[in-house]
């Protein structure tokens, strides 16, 4: 298992958009604990509550703000910035606003991609960029096989599919500009993530979360639908590693599924069950919603490039993901600083990754 090499990444100028949002923020942390040069660049406004400002994740990054759309803006960003990475995580991602707002979703996830690669094209010096898109870019086959990067696209709704046509931009951009610059260019595709700090909309941590604060039944969408839950750190991880390989040239272009191990994709029930376990007084309402049957019933992506090119494997399993996701919650409700909680969790996981990948080298070494 690949382990991310502190020497590459200290002092290394990397470029985030969307850094505002709860991947974003944890990667600002995660880059920050390696010692990178961080600037990000994100909408003006902040939902509340974020994990970016409950952690004051400003105070540790170049925050620049702006429209990914915005061609100008975005370009004198990069110009400032100088980066030699560039994570793209800038998105439309709640997948019931796709449904209800499919205009801004499409105008976010597939032209803000475009301004982010023409930007990237303008600059021209950037080594390796990294996509974030989703595992729900996949045509539904309704055969319950698990999708490789080599199934057919399509997603099936608007925010699989905007993020779908996202794909094939970057394929675009890739093929006909970057490759003559020797911009290095891959998409992730990755979902269903779960960690502390998140509170978006219609997600199920969160959605119990909030249920709990406010002390009211949660409302659950689907029970049985399946899902590849993963920790936020395993996927921030695996795009990090993704992004040092293609500097390096040790990883080719292209798409890239990152996903827990094969046998570990559960339903909602179980997740659910599992914060009842370890919050007693969790209340479940199965939800009416129509919107809700418009979603895939089961959802998993076969993950085997990963392992055998970047030799990376989730560490956590989804019990191990869910339960530190709570943690953080449960930390930060007893009154533990944000930040502080977060950058723990980051060594916590350090030392795990080293373990499980070098069991011969002790603790001190560094991912």
């Amino acid at each position: 298992m690949g382990l991310l090499n502190a020497d590459f990444w200290e002092g290394r100028r990397v470029f985030v958009t969307g850094h505002t949002g709860f991947k974003g923020s944890w990667l600002v942390i995660l880059l920050d604990l390696l010692g990178a040069e961080i600037s990000g660049f994100s909408l003006p406004s902040v939902g509340d509550p974020s994990l970016f400002s409950a952690a004051g994740v400003r105070e540790i990054c170049q925050d620049s703000r702006g429209d990914v759309r915005d061609h100008l803006a975005l370009h004198r960003a990069m110009e400032t910035a100088s980066p030699q990475v560039i994570l793209h995580l800038a998105a439309q991602a709640i997948v019931a606003r796709g449904y209800v707002d499919p205009l801004d979703t499409f105008s976010h996830n597939v032209m803000g991609t475009v301004g982010l690669l023409e930007a990237v094209r303008s600059y021209g010096r950037t080594e390796a960029v990294i996509v974030a898109t989703t595992d729900k870019v996949y045509k539904d086959q309704g055969l319950g096989n698990r999708y490789s990067e080599a199934d057919a696209l399509g997603g099936n709704d608007p925010y699989g599919t905007s993020k779908a046509c996202a794909e094939l931009v970057t394929e675009c951009y890739r093929d006909t500009y970057l490759k003559s610059t020797g911009t290095r260019v891959a998409s992730a595709r990755a979902g269903n993530v779960v960690g502390g700090g998140d509170w978006g909309e219609s997600r199920l941590v969160p959605d119990i979360i909030r249920s709990l604060t406010a002390r009211k039944p949660v409302i659950i969408r689907n029970p049985d639908h399946v899902r590849p839950w993963q920790y936020v750190l395993d996927v921030l991880t695996g795009y990090l590693l993704l992004a040092e390989k293609l500097c390096r040239g040790e990883a080719p272009e292209g798409a890239y599924n990152f996903g827990p191990r094969t046998d570990e994709a559960v339903d909602v029930a179980y997740v659910v069950s599992m914060a009842q376990e370890i919050f007693p007084r969790c209340e479940v309402l199965l939800s009416t919603e129509e919107t809700a049957s418009y979603e895939s019933a089961w959802l998993q992506i076969e993950s085997s490039k990963v392992h055998e090119i970047l030799g990376f494997s989730n560490v956590f399993s989804v019990d191990e993901a869910i339960r530190e996701a709570f943690r953080w919650y449960r930390l930060v409700d007893q009154g533990d600083d944000p930040l502080t909680v977060c950058r723990e969790m980051v060594r916590e996981y350090r030392d795990r990754l080293v373990r499980v990948s070098r069991p011969e080298v002790d603790g001190s070494s560094r991912t």
